[in-house]
This record gives C-alpha cells, sequence and structure tokens, in this order.
C-alpha cells in the first residue's frame, strides 16, 4: 500500500515536466482501488484536491482509510448531482472558495452541471479532464444541445488516447479471470460456453480474445458497423442479438451505453451469467429498478434475477466484474493517470469548441518517462 520511490518520484516527474500553471485546486472523480493512493497523494502535494468523489462501487476500505486523512472525500453518484445540482454546488463552492479550479472525471459525472459550473466560476473554472469513453460521449453530447454551440468550458479527454490501451486490454483480461473465478465458486467452468460480447471495442476486443483461448465459443455484436466488420475479420460470429442471447451461457457487456435492456432480459437463456465492464448504470438499463426486484444469492457477488420463468446471475450487482478482485492491472494504469496530469497542463490552451485530445508528442513524452521508470530497471 506504501508509495515507492519510483511511483511517487514518476508523478512528480510528470508534475514538474507538465508545469501546471493557474489551477490553485482538483475536483476528482475517481475508483479508489489499491493503486490509485500514490496517484492522488502526489498530486495532493503539488495541487490540493479540494474534494474527491469515489465510484461508489469502487472503493477499497484501506485505499480510502488512507487518502482521507489528507483529502476531502464526499459521496455523490452522477445521478445525485443531477437530480441535486444546488446542493451539490453549493458545497462545490465551498470547498473551493475564491481559487481556480479543474475537474478529473470518470463517467461523465460533472457533464450534466457544467453550464451552472461555468456560470458561478467563470473563468475561475479552467476545464475538465475525461478518463472514460462514456464520458467522452456525454461532453460531446453537450455539444448536440440546441442550447450549445461550444462548450461551457474546455474539456480533454484520455479515453481514446493511445496511452489507453495496455490499460484497456488487462481489464479485459482481467474481467475474464472475475468470470472464470466466480464461475468455478459456482462449480462451472468457461470451457465449453457460449459467450456474448456485447461491443468490439479496446475492452470488448479483449475480453472476446481471452475468452476464445479459454475455449470458449464467442459471438460479437457491435452497434457501430465498423467495429461489427472487424470482429468478423477477427473470426468471430454474428448474429441478431435476440437470436445470441437465447444460446448464451454467458453475456459480457462492454458498451458504456446502455447495451442490456431490460426488455432482453426474457430472451436470454436461463441460468446464463451476466458480467459488465463498466458501471452498472451506465450499462444497464433501469439498472435500479432491476436490482430492486433481484432474489438473494447464496453467492454475494450474484445477484439473481428471476425473468419470465427464468433465473439469470447478474454479477457483481452489474459493476465492472474485475472489481471482484481489485481491478488492479498494475504500472500501465500510471501511463493513463500520467496523461491525466499532463492534459491538466494543457487545458487553458485548448479552446472549448469540441472535445480534445494530447498531441501525440505528449503520449510519446509520457511513454518515454513511463520506460525510463518502469520497464528499464
Amino acid at each position: 500500500m506504501h508509495r515507492t520511490v519510483a511511483e511517487k518520484n514518476f508523478f512528480r516527474s510528470i508534475l514538474n515536466l507538465s508545469a501546471i500553471e493557474k489551477i490553485d485546486k482538483l475536483v476528482i472523480v475517481t475508483h479508489l482501488v489499491p493503486g490509485s493512493d500514490e496517484f492522488l497523494l502526489t498530486v495532493n502535494e503539488e495541487i490540493p484536491i479540494a474534494m474527491l468523489i469515489p465510484k461508489p462501487n469502487s472503493i477499497d476500505k484501506q485505499v480510502k482509510d488512507k487518502v482521507i486523512d489528507f483529502i476531502p472525500i464526499l459521496h455523490f453518484t452522477r445521478d445525485e448531482i443531477k437530480r441535486n445540482k444546488k446542493k451539490f454546488l453549493e458545497l462545490l463552492q465551498k470547498h473551493i472558495g475564491n481559487d481556480t479550479f479543474a475537474v478529473v472525471d470518470i463517467g461523465g459525472y460533472f457533464s450534466h452541471v457544467l453550464d451552472e459550473m461555468q456560470y458561478i466560476f467563470g473563468s475561475k473554472f479552467i476545464g475538465v479532464v475525461e478518463d472514460t469513453e462514456n464520458g467522452h460521449q456525454k461532453y460531446e453530447t453537450l455539444l448536440l444541445n440546441e442550447n450549445h454551440t461550444s462548450l461551457p468550458c474546455p474539456v480533454i479527454s484520455v479515453a481514446r488516447s493511445s496511452l489507453k490501451d495496455s490499460e484497456d486490454f488487462l481489464v479485459g483480461h482481467a474481467i475474464v479471470f472475475s468470470a472464470e473465478a466466480l464461475l468455478r465458486e459456482e462449480g462451472e467452468i468457461l470451457t465449453g460456453k457460449q459467450a456474448v460480447v456485447l461491443g468490439y471495442g479496446k475492452i470488448g476486443r479483449s475480453i472476446a480474445n481471452s475468452l476464445r483461448s479459454k475455449g470458449v465459443r464467442v459471438d460479437v455484436i457491435d452497434t457501430n458497423s465498423s467495429r461489427q466488420v472487424l470482429a468478423l475479420a477477427h473470426d468471430f460470429h454474428t448474429n441478431k442479438k435476440d437470436v445470441l442471447l437465447e444460446n448464451a451461457d454467458l453475456l459480457f457487456c462492454a458498451t458504456g451505453n446502455h447495451s442490456l435492456k431490460q426488455s432482453d432480459l426474457p430472451k436470454m437463456k436461463n441460468n446464463s451469467y451476466i458480467f459488465t465492464a463498466t458501471s452498472a448504470d451506465d450499462e444497464i438499463e433501469e439498472h435500479l429498478l432491476i436490482m430492486e426486484n433481484a432474489v438473494p444469492h447464496p453467492n454475494k457477488k450474484i445477484s439473481q434475477l428471476e425473468v419470465a420463468g427464468k433465473q439469470l446471475f447478474l454479477c457483481n450487482n452489474g459493476n465492472s466484474a474485475n472489481f471482484m478482485h481489485g481491478g488492479v492491472v498494475g504500472p500501465f494504469i500510471k501511463l493513463v493517470q500520467a496523461e491525466i496530469i499532463f492534459a491538466l497542463s494543457q487545458l487553458s490552451r485548448f479552446p472549448n469548441d469540441k472535445v480534445y485530445q494530447i498531441s501525440d508528442e505528449s503520449k510519446s513524452f509520457i511513454s518515454d518517462l513511463w520506460l525510463d521508470f518502469y520497464a528499464k530497471r
């Protein structure tokens, strides 16, 4: 749990070389999992974190206990921010005061209050750095709103960065590892099963390949025709969603965009398992309503759903399956964390006409530094 000298020096090097200016404080949404503590505490030493909002379904108690002595932790879900804007904004004002600040977001938590934040804080609100594809899409959606010709502030996303490829690859493998571990707890194995993967982005692709390497028959569905073609080129099968759900023993949802509808559940095979690659509220439509009707299962990692005379097994309450076993992806996560730090230094240099990425040259700089700290020692 302790911060190694290499980890602390790596983040400090990024902070020093990024030369972050004009940002007095940060507000961060994050997964409080092992490995996040050294990032948060090192950043906090350079730029105070005024508010830390942990994702509710990925809070490691030991990590929280270590961080809470130094950083204020406030518990809000994205829906709570949306429903209680006034309360949230009052708390934000209390913690920010008259300082300038930026937001590090996961999943577009602040996309629903960006207009209000810009109105209240004006030029003191420097901008947002978004970590996930789901959040990236939420900020882009703001531009489609008839009331917006531009975003209320600059937004930089690392979601589609090449530096995230390693993390996404390992997340996909970690999800399959957790799925296999859970099946073994239930006296079952992966080999010989039939699986459907919804979404063939970077994580979905990793899940599909990992499953295939373990002797699983894999079908893939992606609403993006280009990615569906890619899946076929990679020799994965496809068909109509209803047909595939009827025959799938395992369902992996990896889009971050409500790939599983409540209307899909009656069409699924009896005794099938459902795993996701992101937060339940992002991946499962009407998730809360579905959970209200869940039946207790002897295995606490499983929520049993009884639908149309069938029983279905929703794993980890519909949240990302890899967090059942810690969600650790090793030092590769530090590439993305470093890019987030660097992106903070770039916010004041970008306009707010679209969601931006940092330059390829900047990504190469981060990669080179990471290799010096983690691959050449």
